[in-house]
């Protein structure tokens, strides 16, 4: 009788703590939304670093095309810089080491108030030649001499007043409407001329004219007029 007992309590006890067991490993419906809720919460987290680092990945790739680009572009302007401070070193060089002293002296002689702008020497046809660039008040003069001072060539700028009348009767002829830009005697030995840049409606024109008004040279460049936008 009393094994009998024990043995029933025992099988109570057992499944007592079975179910104490089962229980336990329930989830309620309040655990189960608390970790649904914290798998979310861990989802968007991981989701918003990845869109994070895709952002910033984004940005360093543009802002480092940025800077290869404006470095790109401070480089271009550099050498445009660069060459045009050695266009203008260039035309601004004055050496008057380079010029025998019959050339100075012929110059100054006959040019006494006239600034020296340039100066150069070239060969031509196996003769070195010595140019001056000059500006006297407002006149421009340029003066190719001989290394013996003799002028070779002479070009200076005048106005169109002082062009001669048969010039401008060609002038008139042959370009109606036109309108002169720059103006210039050019004197090579005995042979005098007149070199001309004059506009005609859209075109610039240059013209070569001797004293008698015959054209020895033309030569011209049509500016196209710009394409108006379609709106």
């Amino acid at each position: 009788m009393k094994l009998k007992s024990m043995l029933v309590i025992l099988v109570a006890v057992v499944f007592l703590f079975s179910v104490s067991c089962k229980e336990k490993t329930k989830e309620t419906p309040t655990e189960k939304a608390e970790i649904k809720a914290k798998a979310e919460k861990v989802e968007k987290a991981e989701g918003k670093e990845v869109v994070a680092k895709e952002e910033k990945g984004e940005k360093e790739e543009a802002e480092e095309k940025g800077e290869k680009e404006e470095k790109g572009e401070k480089e271009e302007v550099g050498e445009k810089g660069e060459k045009a401070e050695a266009e203008e070193g260039k035309q601004a060089v004055v050496d008057l080491k380079i010029l025998p002293e019959a050339v100075l002296s012929a110059f100054k002689a006959a040019y006494s108030k006239a600034e020296i702008k340039g100066t150069s020497k070239e060969v031509e046809n196996g003769v070195t030649y010595f140019e001056i660039e000059s500006v006297d008040g407002k006149i421009k003069r340029d003066l190719l001499y001989t290394a013996d001072g003799k002028v070779f060539e002479f070009e200076e700028a005048i106005t169109p007043a002082d062009l001669p009348a048969p010039v401008l009767q060609t002038l008139a002829k042959e370009f109606p409407g036109y309108k002169i830009l720059v103006a210039e005697t050019l004197t090579k030995g005995a042979v005098k001329q007149f070199e001309l840049q004059i506009q005609v409606k859209d075109k610039k024109i240059g013209v070569t004219i001797d004293p008698s008004g015959k054209i020895i040279e033309k030569s011209g460049e049509e500016k196209k007029a710009e394409a108006p936008v379609k709106k």
